[in-house]
Protein backbone atom coordinates (compact mmCIF):
# COMPACT_ATOMS: atom_id res chain seq x y z
CA UNK A 1 0.00 0.00 0.00
CA UNK A 2 2.89 2.38 0.96
CA UNK A 3 4.72 1.68 -2.51
CA UNK A 4 1.00 2.54 -4.04
CA UNK A 5 0.65 5.61 -2.53
CA UNK A 6 3.90 6.80 -3.29
CA UNK A 7 3.95 5.84 -7.43
CA UNK A 8 0.78 7.54 -6.90
CA UNK A 9 2.20 10.73 -5.02
CA UNK A 10 5.46 10.33 -7.90
CA UNK A 11 2.96 10.44 -10.68
CA UNK A 12 0.55 13.45 -9.46
CA UNK A 13 3.75 15.27 -8.90
CA UNK A 14 5.47 14.86 -12.16
CA UNK A 15 2.13 15.81 -13.71
CA UNK A 16 1.76 18.62 -11.81
CA UNK A 17 5.66 19.86 -13.11
CA UNK A 18 4.80 18.97 -16.51
CA UNK A 19 3.41 21.96 -18.03
CA UNK A 20 6.28 24.34 -16.85
CA UNK A 21 8.64 21.99 -18.46
CA UNK A 22 7.20 21.38 -21.45
CA UNK A 23 5.32 25.10 -21.88
CA UNK A 24 5.90 26.38 -25.32
CA UNK A 25 7.55 29.95 -26.53
CA UNK A 26 3.70 30.99 -27.17
CA UNK A 27 2.49 30.49 -23.70
CA UNK A 28 5.64 32.54 -22.30
CA UNK A 29 4.93 35.63 -23.22
CA UNK A 30 5.21 37.12 -20.15
CA UNK A 31 8.65 35.54 -19.91
CA UNK A 32 9.10 37.43 -23.33
CA UNK A 33 7.94 40.65 -22.45
CA UNK A 34 10.13 40.39 -19.10
CA UNK A 35 13.47 39.03 -20.60
CA UNK A 36 12.93 42.01 -23.76
CA UNK A 37 12.84 44.64 -21.02
CA UNK A 38 15.88 43.59 -19.76
CA UNK A 39 17.94 43.15 -22.75
CA UNK A 40 16.86 46.10 -23.83
CA UNK A 41 17.98 48.16 -20.43
CA UNK A 42 21.40 46.46 -21.33
CA UNK A 43 21.78 48.45 -24.67
CA UNK A 44 20.03 51.68 -23.06
CA UNK A 45 22.60 51.34 -20.10
CA UNK A 46 25.54 50.62 -23.51
CA UNK A 47 26.33 47.48 -21.77
CA UNK A 48 26.18 46.50 -25.23
CA UNK A 49 28.96 43.33 -24.95
CA UNK A 50 26.53 42.07 -21.62
CA UNK A 51 23.86 41.94 -24.01
CA UNK A 52 25.86 40.03 -27.07
CA UNK A 53 26.78 37.40 -24.03
CA UNK A 54 23.03 36.90 -23.02
CA UNK A 55 21.80 36.82 -26.87
CA UNK A 56 20.71 34.00 -28.45
CA UNK A 57 23.03 31.83 -30.76
CA UNK A 58 20.97 33.31 -33.61
CA UNK A 59 22.24 36.66 -32.94
CA UNK A 60 25.83 35.27 -32.80
CA UNK A 61 25.28 33.85 -35.88
CA UNK A 62 24.34 37.20 -37.33
CA UNK A 63 26.81 39.25 -35.94
CA UNK A 64 30.23 39.53 -34.61
CA UNK A 65 30.47 40.67 -30.91
CA UNK A 66 32.58 43.76 -32.02
CA UNK A 67 30.15 44.74 -35.12
CA UNK A 68 27.02 43.97 -32.44
CA UNK A 69 28.72 46.96 -30.37
CA UNK A 70 29.95 49.25 -32.80
CA UNK A 71 26.44 49.12 -34.50
CA UNK A 72 24.65 50.13 -31.28
CA UNK A 73 27.35 52.59 -29.89
CA UNK A 74 26.58 54.23 -33.42
CA UNK A 75 22.71 54.49 -33.37
CA UNK A 76 21.84 54.81 -29.65
CA UNK A 77 24.57 57.30 -28.14
CA UNK A 78 23.80 60.31 -30.20
CA UNK A 79 19.96 59.98 -28.70
CA UNK A 80 21.10 60.04 -25.47
CA UNK A 81 19.09 58.48 -22.68
CA UNK A 82 15.18 57.13 -22.75
CA UNK A 83 12.77 59.15 -22.02
CA UNK A 84 9.88 56.98 -21.94
CA UNK A 85 8.87 53.34 -23.77
CA UNK A 86 5.46 51.93 -25.04
CA UNK A 87 5.27 48.39 -26.09
CA UNK A 88 3.02 48.60 -28.90
CA UNK A 89 3.09 44.92 -30.09
CA UNK A 90 3.84 41.47 -30.02
CA UNK A 91 4.11 38.99 -32.76
CA UNK A 92 4.58 35.37 -32.10
CA UNK A 93 6.67 33.94 -35.10
CA UNK A 94 6.41 29.87 -34.06
CA UNK A 95 7.78 29.08 -38.05
CA UNK A 96 11.10 30.91 -37.88
CA UNK A 97 12.15 34.81 -38.73
CA UNK A 98 13.36 36.15 -41.59
CA UNK A 99 15.45 32.83 -42.91
CA UNK A 100 15.97 31.48 -39.58
CA UNK A 101 14.83 28.55 -38.15
CA UNK A 102 12.78 28.53 -34.33
CA UNK A 103 10.43 30.42 -32.23
CA UNK A 104 10.21 34.03 -32.39
CA UNK A 105 8.59 36.36 -30.66
CA UNK A 106 8.67 40.41 -31.99
CA UNK A 107 7.94 43.03 -29.58
CA UNK A 108 7.62 46.40 -30.68
CA UNK A 109 7.78 49.64 -28.76
CA UNK A 110 7.27 53.08 -29.43
CA UNK A 111 9.90 55.12 -27.67
CA UNK A 112 11.43 58.91 -27.10
CA UNK A 113 14.82 60.16 -26.36
CA UNK A 114 15.93 63.05 -24.83
CA UNK A 115 17.26 64.22 -28.64
CA UNK A 116 15.37 61.92 -30.80
CA UNK A 117 10.93 61.54 -29.99
CA UNK A 118 9.36 59.25 -32.03
CA UNK A 119 11.38 55.84 -32.69
CA UNK A 120 9.79 52.50 -33.20
CA UNK A 121 12.17 50.13 -31.89
CA UNK A 122 11.92 46.44 -32.60
CA UNK A 123 13.26 43.63 -30.54
CA UNK A 124 13.49 40.60 -31.80
CA UNK A 125 13.84 37.10 -29.13
CA UNK A 126 14.69 33.45 -29.99
CA UNK A 127 13.16 30.40 -27.73
CA UNK A 128 16.46 28.54 -26.60
CA UNK A 129 16.70 26.28 -23.73
CA UNK A 130 13.59 26.87 -22.18
CA UNK A 131 14.01 30.60 -22.22
CA UNK A 132 13.61 33.94 -24.47
CA UNK A 133 16.75 35.17 -25.24
CA UNK A 134 18.04 38.02 -27.55
CA UNK A 135 18.29 38.18 -31.30
CA UNK A 136 17.65 41.26 -32.91
CA UNK A 137 17.41 45.04 -32.49
CA UNK A 138 16.49 47.67 -34.67
CA UNK A 139 15.67 51.51 -34.18
CA UNK A 140 14.17 53.82 -36.52
CA UNK A 141 13.06 57.68 -35.57
CA UNK A 142 9.56 57.71 -37.15
CA UNK A 143 9.01 60.38 -39.96
CA UNK A 144 8.05 63.61 -38.81
CA UNK A 145 4.74 65.50 -40.01
CA UNK A 146 6.84 68.08 -41.34
CA UNK A 147 8.96 65.42 -43.58
CA UNK A 148 6.01 64.48 -44.92
CA UNK A 149 4.24 68.26 -45.41
CA UNK A 150 7.31 68.97 -47.30
CA UNK A 151 7.15 66.14 -50.24
CA UNK A 152 4.53 67.46 -51.55
CA UNK A 153 2.71 71.31 -51.90
CA UNK A 154 -0.27 71.67 -49.36
CA UNK A 155 0.62 68.07 -47.51
CA UNK A 156 -1.28 66.36 -49.66
CA UNK A 157 0.11 63.16 -52.12
CA UNK A 158 -0.30 63.26 -55.55
CA UNK A 159 -0.77 60.22 -58.36
CA UNK A 160 0.68 60.67 -61.08
CA UNK A 161 -0.18 58.65 -64.44
CA UNK A 162 1.89 58.81 -67.41
CA UNK A 163 0.21 58.47 -70.99
CA UNK A 164 2.05 55.24 -71.97
CA UNK A 165 0.00 53.49 -68.87
CA UNK A 166 -3.39 54.63 -69.19
CA UNK A 167 -5.84 51.94 -70.31
CA UNK A 168 -6.74 52.48 -73.40
CA UNK A 169 -10.77 53.44 -73.92
CA UNK A 170 -12.82 51.01 -74.57
CA UNK A 171 -15.20 50.67 -77.91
Amino acid sequence: MKSLLLLAGIFCLSFATTPNAQASAEDQLDQAVATSKSWIAQIDAGQYDESYTVGSGALHDKVKQDRWGLILKTLRAPWGPVVNRTQVSHIYKPNGFEGSEGEYMVITYNTSFKQVNGVTEVVVLRWEDGKWRGAGYNAMPKPSDDATANDSPNGTTEVQTQEHVKPKPQQ
